[in-house]
C-alpha cells in the first residue's frame, strides 16, 4: 500500500466530496426513475446536483477560501474526456470540482492502451504526461478502443503502461477502472480487457475497482451515435465511480 493511500487525512477530504456527489446525483436519478425518464432530468438539475461545494476539511479556516486539493491526472479515451459535450461536464471533471482536486484531463478520443488516439497518441503516452505533473492520484480506465487489437499486445502494453506509472509514481494512488460501455450489452471481448487491467493493478499495487456498466439498459444516456454519454450519463458515470471510490476508502 501506497504512503498516500495512508494518508486519511487526504482521503478523508476526497471521500466527503464524493459523497456530496454520489448523494446528490442518486437522489436526481431516483426521482427521474418516479417522476419520469432518465431523458426528463433537466441539465440544470444535473448542474444543482454537482454544484460543488469542496467538502469542509479543503476550506481554509479563516479566510474561506478553498486550499488547493490534491493533484490528479486521468488517462484514458472518449468517454473520459467527455466526446462532444462541454469539457467541463466530463466525468472526471465533475468529479474534480467537487472535491477540489487540482486535474489535469489528459484523455483523448480514440485512443487505448494499443489503439492509437486522435492526437496520435496511446495511454502510454498519457502516462508519459502524466508523471511530468507528479500527481498524488491517477485515474485510467480501460477502453473498447482495444477491441480487434491482438490480445497478447493489449496485455502487454497494459502491463508495461501500469508498471510505468508505479516505477515513476512509487507513491502515487493510481485507482484503475474497468472499461466503460453504453446501454446496450458489451460484447464478451470487454471483459478481456477488464481482466488485462485487473491483473496489472494487482501487480503493481494499485486499486481496481470495477463499477460494472452503469449505462446499461438506458439508451436515454446516450449520444445519437450510441457510443458517447450525454452529459447526465456521465454525470450518472461520475457518481458510480465517486461510489466505488468511496467504498473502496
Amino acid at each position: 500500500m501506497s504512503a498516500s493511500r495512508r494518508d486519511r487525512r487526504t482521503v478523508a477530504a476526497i471521500v466527503a466530496g464524493l459523497l456530496i456527489i454520489s448523494t446528490a446525483v442518486v437522489w436526481v436519478v431516483v426521482q427521474s426513475s418516479t417522476h419520469g425518464t432518465a431523458s426528463d432530468i433537466h441539465i440544470n438539475s444535473r448542474s444543482a446536483a454537482l454544484s460543488a461545494t469542496a467538502p469542509p476539511t479543503t476550506r481554509a479556516a479563516e479566510s474561506g477560501e478553498a486550499e488547493p486539493g490534491p493533484v490528479v491526472a486521468a488517462i484514458g479515451d472518449s468517454i473520459m474526456d467527455g466526446h462532444n459535450v462541454k469539457s467541463s461536464h466530463a466525468w472526471p471533471q465533475l468529479i474534480g470540482a467537487a472535491t477540489n482536486w487540482q486535474l489535469t484531463d489528459l484523455a483523448a478520443d480514440g485512443s487505448g492502451f494499443v489503439a492509437v488516439g486522435d492526437d496520435g497518441g496511446t495511454f502510454q503516452d498519457q502516462a508519459v504526461a502524466a508523471v511530468g505533473l507528479n500527481p498524488s492520484i491517477i485515474i485510467i480506465a480501460a477502453s473498447s478502443n482495444d477491441l480487434g487489437e491482438d490480445a497478447d499486445e493489449v496485455a502487454d502494453s497494459t502491463m508495461a503502461t501500469m508498471t510505468y506509472l508505479r516505477d515513476e509514481l512509487p507513491n502515487a494512488r493510481i485507482i484503475a477502472l474497468n472499461a466503460f460501455w453504453g446501454d446496450t450489452t458489451p460484447p464478451d471481448e470487454l471483459a478481456d480487457l477488464d481482466t488485462d487491467i485487473r491483473a496489472a493493478s494487482e501487480a503493481i499495487d494499485a486499486d481496481y475497482l470495477d463499477i460494472g456498466q452503469p449505462l446499461a439498459g438506458q439508451p436515454g444516456l446516450m449520444q445519437f451515435d450510441d457510443i458517447h454519454p450525454t452529459a447526465r450519463g456521465l454525470t450518472v458515470i461520475a457518481a458510480a465511480v465517486a461510489s466505488a471510490i468511496r467504498a473502496d476508502d
